[in-house]
């Protein structure tokens, strides 16, 4: 607290003795000149409070309790109601902008996950190059066909009546 209202406080609890409650009435009676009557409300609450300590008991509780919250919420100022909407639902704005979101979203992804093929005169960096073929049996022929579009190098073998379990793809 600050100093003057340690000093009232004190005045008024009658704890300020000679000098210091001379020198505080004067500076009462020169700034403050309804203190007098304030210390008299101070007594008079102070002797109610020592012959009643303690408040009657309700009757019902419950009941003064709702009285006294359906008075304050009269008190307080009221809002405009809103319209309800069910929650469920979203408006039609608000499901265009997460469509939209959702689609910016996709085709990101679709950029950034997917590479793209570039140029096809560019050289993959997966070259390979058939420089000789050369069957095992006479009776096998190689032929290599080159792709340049989509720069694809096929090895065509024909007579083959089988291939073996090892050569086979899984």
């Amino acid at each position: 607290m600050k100093p003057f209202e340690e000093k009232f406080t004190a005045w008024v609890d009658g704890q300020l003795t000679g000098t210091e409650l001379a020198a505080f009435e004067r500076e009462l009676a020169a700034s403050h000149p309804d203190a007098v009557a304030e210390k008299a409300d101070a007594e008079r609450l102070r002797s109610l409070l020592r012959t009643h300590p303690t408040a009657p008991p309700l009757g019902n509780p419950d009941f003064f309790n709702l009285q006294l919250l359906q008075r304050i919420e009269a008190d307080l100022p009221r809002k405009p109601a809103r319209a309800e909407r069910p929650a469920f639902l979203w408006p039609l704005s608000r499901l265009a902008w997460a469509g939209a979101f959702c689609l910016l979203m996709a085709f990101g992804l679709f950029k950034a996950t997917i590479p793209t093929g570039g140029d096809a005169g560019e050289k993959s960096p997966y070259f390979a190059q058939v420089i000789e073929s050369w069957p095992g049996a006479d009776n096998i022929s190689a032929t290599t066909v080159y792709n340049p579009k989509d720069n694809v190098t096929v090895l065509w073998l024909e007579g083959l009546d089988y291939m073996p379990g090892s050569q086979q793809l899984q």
